[in-house]
Order: C-alpha cells, then structure tokens, then sequence
C-alpha cells in the first residue's frame, strides 16, 4: 500500500500545473491544528491485543505494570522449595511481561515523537492558508506560502514508518504537496505579472526621462536667449547709470558749491550775531557788576548803619547799666553812711549814759529813741541767672563767665521753635498772642535761682526791644509751662528755683541778628534791689553737603512715564541701607521743592539734633511739606515771599540752585554756593537769611546765565571719596564732551549712535559736522566754565587733582544734549548717575565707560539710572530727587575758633 501512495505523489507532482490551474481556494480542512488520535487506519485492523493509539499504548503500558506487581507478590509466597518449577514459570512470565513493556514504552516514545511533528506540520500547514488568502497576494507573499508548505511536508516526513500515525503522514504529505505545487505555480505567475509590469515602468521611465531631456534642451535654449536678453538690458542701464550719476555729481557740485556759499554767509552771520552778543554779554555783565556795586554798597551802608544803631544801643545800654549800677552804689553808700551815723549816734549817746551813771549813783530811767531795722541789699552770689553758656548741657556755676557775650562757638542757644509749622499767613514773630510751647523739648532752659531774702520781691524777666517780637520765655510751675510777660509788666511767680524756657520764633535774618539780651530784675516797692543779664543766640540753621550719609531719598510717582526710574533708584538705593520714599503729587523736581536742613543743641553726655527743611514759595499750593518717614516732627519754616519773575528766570530760585561745599579750610560746616544768573539771580532774600547764620557764609556766587534752568547743580557737585573726610568736585565740561566724540571718530566709531532713544539721538559723526553746536560747547568752555573753575578754586582752596571734569554737551538754549552726569546723587559711597545712553562700543557705553574712569581713583560706585523721562523736560538724577542726610556728628560750636 506504501507505494502506492508513493506513486500517488509523483503523479501530483507531474501533473502539478494543471491542479493548480483548476485551483480556486485552499480547503479550510486541509490542515488540521488539532488531531484526534484515535484514527482509523486504511486498510489495517487490529489483531487481538494490538493497541491502535497513543492512548491504547498507554493503558497496555499499564496494564503490563499491574500483572509485573502481582506476579511479583506470588512468586515471593511460594511456600515449598518442591514448587521450584512454578518459580521458574512464574520468572519466564517476569522477562516476557518485562520485555512487553519496554516495547511498549520504546513505541509510546515513538508515538509522542510523531504527535509532536504532526502538530508542528498542521500549524505550518495553517500559517500557509492564512498566507493564501490575502488580497492580491504578490510573488514574494507566495513565495513565502509556498516555503511554509514546504516545512510542513519535511516536518511530517520526519514521523517514523512504524509510528501509528505514518499511514495519516503519507496522506497528508500527499495533500500538502499539491497544495506546494499551487503556491509555487502562482508564486511563477506573479513573478511573471510583476515582471511584465516592471518592464512596462521601464518603458515608461525612459520616455519620462527623453521627455525631460526634451524639455531641458528647450529651457536652457531659453535661459541663454533670456541671460542674452538681460545683459543687453543691463548694459543699456549701466550706460543710463553712468549719465544719471554724471548728472547727479554735477547736481551735488551745484549744491555743495550753493551751501558753501550759504555756510561762509551763515557764519558770517553767526559771527556778527555773536558779536553783537557779546558786546550785548558785556554791557549787560557791566550793568550787573555795576548793580552788584551799589547793591554791595547799599548793603555796606546798612550794615554800617545797623553797626552804628546797634553800637549806639550797646552803648545806651552800657550807660544805663552804668547808670543803674552807680545809682545802686550810690544808695548803697548813702545807706551804709545813714547806718554809720545812727551807729555812731548810738555810741555817742550811749557814752553820755555811762558818763552820767558815773556822776549819778542812783540814775533814773529814761525813754530812748529806737531805728527801725533796716534790710541791707542782698549780694549777687544769692541772685544766680544763667542758661547753658559752655554748652555741657547742664546749668551750675560755671556758666557764669561770659554769659553776657554771645557767640557761635560760646554762649547758651536757643532753638527755633515755629509753632504755627508753615500755617498761618502771619510770620509767628510777628504774633503777639503767646500761647504754651508746641514742644516743651525744644525749649532752651535758663535757671533763676534765689536766696530765701528774695520771698518778698517781685521778679521780672525782660528782653530788649529789637529781640522781644522774635522769642517766647516760658515758666515751669506746678501748672505746666506758663508764658512769661518780657515787658517787665508782670512778675514771675516766685520761688527760690525759678525754670525758664526759652524759644526763639525764627532763625537770625536781615530783620534780627539772632541774639537776645535777657534781664532778670527783683524789685521791692518798686524799687530794683538786684538785677543781672545774660546774652543767648539762636542755634544756626545748617545744610548737610552732598558727601554726608543719607537716611531718605524722595521721588515723586508720575506714573507710568517714571516707574522705571523709580525702579533702578530702588533697587540703587536700598542696598546701601537709606530709604526711598514716594510722593504722589505734582512735583516733578523734588529738589527745588525744600532744602533739608538741621539745627543742633547741646546736651548733657549727648547731642540733640533736629532737622529742620527750608521750603520753597514758588507755588506753595502745590508744595505741602514733605515729612520724612524717620522724621515725622520735621520742622518746616519759608523765607520771604514769591518772586514774580519769568518762566525761565523763576528756575533761579529753585533749591537745586543752593548747594554747600564739603568741610573746607576756614570753613568746617562747609560754605554755600549758588548759581547767579545775572538779572535774576537766586532769592536774595534767602542769601541774607544764609548770611545771617553766620556759619556757612558769605555764600559764593557762579555764573549760571548760560544754562536753561539758572541752577548750579546742573554744572557742580562734590563727591565724597573712599577716603573719610575726602572729596572730588565734578564740574561739567563741554570741551571734555568734545573730545569723547573726536576720539570716538578717530577710532573709526563715527557710524555708532548717541543720545539713543532721544529727540536728540543722532551719530558721532554727524554731531561733529554740526560746527555750530561744537563750537558753541568749545566757546562755553572758554568764556564760562573756565573762569568758573579758576573761581573754585580760589575761593574753595581746590587742587587740581580734587576736580574732575566730566563730559557733558549743551544745546544753544544752555540745556544738557546728552543726560547730564554731573546732576547726580551720592547715597552712602554709591553715586546715583543719568545714563548718558552714550555710544555702545563692544557692548559697553562709552560714556559711562569714561565717567568710571574718571571716578576711579577715588573708589566711586556708579549706578546709572534711565531718566528718559526727566532728561526730555531738561533735569536729571538730583533734580528729579530730594534726599535726607544724616546731620555731622560733631558740635558745630567745636569745630569752630573761639569768638566766632
């Protein structure tokens, strides 16, 4: 029956082709994944015990396992040696049963074999109908149906001959080799499909490609005709350049010779006009001098005759105190005379008594006439008066020298005291109603200290005549403090400790000189037994420089056009541990609206120090006081009225327009200075009031005519150094701003932008073309800050290497063309500066670049703020802020010579 099958084969191997033309679907039964083992074998029936499965073997297998254990329990109880022969059986049924079973075991090992490539072959057999079943299967997908059919047929081919299943093997390689010859005929015609395809795309691609050659014959026929086209079009521009540009240069020929013409008549006119200012500069400078001549000398004559009236009231004084002191003595003789002759009357008669006692042994009684007893005058040790006059803060003995002399650096001082704080519309001096001190700390205490022989007398405190409107004399009583008539009308009320308190209504000005001459009387029926007098003087007012620590700086909020700045000086400013702090309000130029000042008193082991600000006229609606965040008592007090002067000449009187030196020699609180600009110079009331002082005068005139905004802060500022106690003036310098920009051009920078973001932002170059602008600067050097210099120096006793000119530009009208860096602000070893928005070379301002420079010696940190805002309103830095400095620590009475 085996070759049979095998004959079978080979007929469906020959005839292959012609099955799978008639082919139309794989058979769902042609593989099998899962075979039931009890088969059926054709053409085979089982003898007897012949086992036909797997299963079948496995239940020979054991069966022959129970009758091996049985057989063995019988042979082993056998009981006599006679039934030997039954042994023997029983050990030839052992090896037979043995030998049966390990056949048995040999074909299940068998068996298992073939199942497991049985079930191998009809996985495979089922991978390949998935296979043939896809859409359009292309050759390769046949391909690979056709190598798992393969596998399938060598995978059964490996089941044994004798296995059970060899018979179901042969049928089922027999039908998966049919189905081997259906892939492999439809693998050959889809190669022979894709084939034909193949060829087609060929044919296709080469007449693409001949068709593409076509095309790019006749386009680069095209783009020579065009590159032909356009080079002839081109030479006919180049020639129509070429006589545009001829045309053109004769055009610019025309023009540069038309503005040559007009530039020589343009500086001509500028030099007539200029001319003509400068003889027009120089009457007006003769005409000032010629006013500051008879303004000096108006003043010289006042001051000679306030020297003559106040000698003449000295001397009156003098006389009358001679006069009184000579009509005391003089009653004082008279009364020791009448003493002396009652006593000698006394005698006298006493010496007849005891005559006639001697000659009348028996002497009657008689009546004899007694003196009242009369009270001598009391002696000045017992009638003490005197305020602080060394300044220890404390009142003993030692005052008494030189109480009655008043100077800056001895004598006890009194405070200003402004109780209406800048309300009332009548200055306090000239109020006559006294009511009790605002402050009771603020009053100067002067000690009236009695003998008990005083308990009948009355007490009168006066003052004179000149200093009575300007100050306030208070008594301590049980009650508080009660004011004190300084007419002489009303007495003190009495006590043998008598505490005074006294304040003074304003500073020294040009109506009063600051100092009072106080008199404390004791009378008796009317008649003066006792008197004394001592001479106070009002504490100066004083302003800190720009080198001392700073506790506050105030801005003023405008809003979104300033929150940058407000930002940087923030952020500047804090870290040096001073304070920021902003103001809602009008005030765009925080330094014009006050300057921060302070007074100092003495103090026992201390110093008492209070900050008092000088405030602007100019619009005082507008200009509350600003009150410090560490000083919410500040005192605030005004000097004269508002000016009525023009928009551009009213900056003058601006407090950016007062300024004070550092510490220099002959002058240790520093001296003032401020900006004259010549028919309106700054408020001449305030300059008597800082001359008054004493201190920090004479204050020293600069020419600021020649700026827009008439204030000296725009060109002067002293800088404290790293050094204690050291400083450096900055001075603006045009010709400085000069240079920068030719050596920026000369370094091949002349392309770069300045002024960036201003209305003014132009380049390096096109600044030094502009000869007017330069020329102006050059000609403000020569003829203003030169000479200004020279004036430093000498009146500020200023070398060289104290001064450090920094470049700065101005427009015609004498504003600043680029941010001023000299309008800055020192805080605590940091200067707060205007970024001057310089030209960036390499990603560095230039600018800034050389103001460090400048600065660096002395160790200066510089912090550059965006003052856009302010620098197109024409101020910067200082002008935009206020500052609180922190008053000098050392009594001003100190630093000065005796009798100053």
């Amino acid at each position: 029956m085996r070759w049979v099958r095998y004959i079978a084969i080979a007929i469906v191997n020959g005839f292959g082709v012609v099955i799978g033309i008639i082919w139309v679907a794989v058979p769902t039964t042609v593989a099998q994944p899962s075979l039931n083992y009890q088969l059926a074998l054709s053409g085979r029936q089982p003898d007897g015990e012949t086992p036909q499965s797997l299963s079948e073997l496995y239940k020979l297998r054991d069966r022959l396992k129970v009758q091996l254990d049985n057989l063995a329990k019988t042979s082993d109880s056998a009981p006599f040696p006679a039934e030997l022969w039954k042994s023997a059986i029983h050990r030839q049924q052992s090896q037979t049963l043995t030998q049966q079973l390990q056949n048995v075991q040999s074909q299940i090992q068998i068996e298992e074999r073939a199942k497991y490539n049985w079930d191998d072959a009809a996985k495979l057999a089922a991978q390949a109908v998935l296979i043939g079943r896809t859409s359009n299967p292309s050759s390769a997908t046949w391909e690979q149906s056709q190598r798992l059919w393969q596998l399938a047929i060598n995978t059964l081919r490996l089941i044994p001959h004798d296995s059970l299943l060899a018979d179901g093997a042969i049928d089922k390689t027999i039908e998966y080799q049919g189905n081997l010859s259906v892939a492999t005929y439809e693998m050959q015609v889809a190669r022979s499909i894709e084939k034909v395809r193949a060829e087609e795309e060929q044919i296709r691609e080469r007449a693409r490609q001949e068709q593409e050659k076509k095309e790019f014959a006749r386009r680069e026929i095209e783009r020579k005709e065009e590159e032909k086209k356009e080079r002839a079009r081109k030479e006919l521009e180049r020639q129509e350049f070429q006589r545009q540009e001829l045309a053109r240069k004769e055009l610019e020929r025309q023009e540069l010779a038309r503005k040559e013409v007009e530039r020589q008549e343009l500086e001509r006119q500028e030099l007539a006009k200029k001319e003509l200012e400068r003889q027009e500069f120089e009457r007006q400078e003769l005409a000032r001098k010629e006013l500051e001549r008879q303004e000096l000398a108006r003043k010289e004559l006042e001051r000679q005759e306030l020297e003559r009236q106040e000698l003449a009231r000295k001397e009156l004084e003098r006389q009358e105190l001679e006069r009184q002191e000579l009509a005391r003595k003089e009653l004082e003789r008279q009364e020791l005379e009448r003493q002396e002759l009652a006593r000698k009357e006394l005698e006298r008669q006493e010496l007849e008594r005891n005559q006639q006692a001697a000659s009348q042994p028996t002497p009657q009684p008689t009546a004899t006439p007694t003196l009242a007893p009369v009270t001598p005058a009391v002696s000045p040790p017992n009638f003490f008066f005197a305020g602080d006059t060394n300044r220890d803060g404390q009142i003993n003995e030692q005052d008494e020298a030189g109480k009655e002399q008043w100077s800056l650096s001895k004598g006890a001082l009194i405070s200003f005291n402004d109780r209406n704080n800048d309300r009332g519309k009548i200055p306090t001096w000239k109020q006559t109603k006294v009511s009790a001190p605002r402050r009771a700390a603020m009053l100067s205490q002067v000690n009236l200290t009695l003998s008990e022989n005083f308990k009948t007398s009355q007490l009168f405190i006066t003052a004179d005549s000149i200093a009575s409107p300007h100050i306030s004399v208070f008594q301590k009583t049980g009650d508080g403090w009660q004011p004190v008539d300084i007419s002489g009308a009303k007495p003190l009320v009495f006590s043998t400790n008598i505490v005074l308190g006294v304040e003074a209504k304003q500073f020294a000005d040009r109506n009063w000189n600051g100092t009072v001459n106080l008199k404390a009387t004791a009378q008796n029926n009317g008649q003066e037994i006792a008197s004394t007098t001592i001479q106070m003087g009002v504490s100066p007012w004083m302003i800190p420089p720009n080198t001392a620590p700073v506790t506050e700086v105030q801005v003023s909020d405008r809003g979104s056009v300033n929150s940058e700045f407000i930002s940087q000086l923030k952020q500047a400013v804090e870290p040096t541990g001073a304070k920021v702090k902003i103001l809602q309000g009008d005030r765009t130029w925080m330094q014009d609206t006050q300057k921060n000042g302070y007074v100092q008193l003495p103090e026992k082991s201390d110093l008492r120090q209070f900050k008092v600000a000088l405030k602007s006229n100019s619009e005082p609606e507008k200009n509350p006081p600003v009150k410090s965040t560490q000083d919410r008592d500040l005192k605030v007090f005004k000097i004269g009225n508002p000016r009525s002067l023009d928009p551009v000449s009213q900056w003058s009187d601006g407090y950016g327009n007062l300024q004070v030196t550092p510490p220099i020699p002959g002058h240790p609180m520093g001296r003032v200075y401020y900006g004259n600009s010549g028919n309106a110079s700054f408020n001449p009331e305030v300059l008597d009031f800082i001359q008054a002082q004493r201190i920090q005068g004479p204050p020293v005139d600069i020419d600021t005519s020649w700026l827009l905004t008439r204030q000296v802060d725009e060109i002067i500022n002293f800088i404290p150094t790293q050094t204690p106690g050291q400083y450096v003036m900055a001075i603006a310098s045009p010709e400085a701003g000069v240079k920068l920009l030719e050596e920026l051009e000369g370094r091949g920078y002349g392309d770069v932008t300045l002024n960036r973001g201003l209305s003014t932002q132009t380049t390096v170059s096109a600044a030094l073309k502009n000869r007017a602008l330069i020329q102006h600067n050059l000609s403000l050097q020569n003829q203003k800050l030169n000479p200004i210099i020279e004036k430093l120096k000498r009146e500020f006793l200023l070398g060289d290497d104290q001064i450090i000119q920094v470049p700065v530009m101005f427009g015609y009208s004498g504003y600043a063309w680029w941010p001023n860096m000299v309008n800055s602000v020192p805080v605590n070893g940091k200067l707060l500066v205007s970024n001057p928005r310089g030209p960036m070379i390499d990603g560095v301002d230039y600018t800034q670049e050389r103001l460090r420079q400048l600065l660096l010696p002395a160790g200066v940190s510089v912090s550059f703020l965006d003052d856009r805002y302010y620098q197109e309103l024409k101020g910067n830095v200082q002008s935009a802020t206020n500052t609180v400095r922190k008053p000098e620590e050392r009594p001003f009475w100190q630093s000065l010579p005796n009798n100053y």
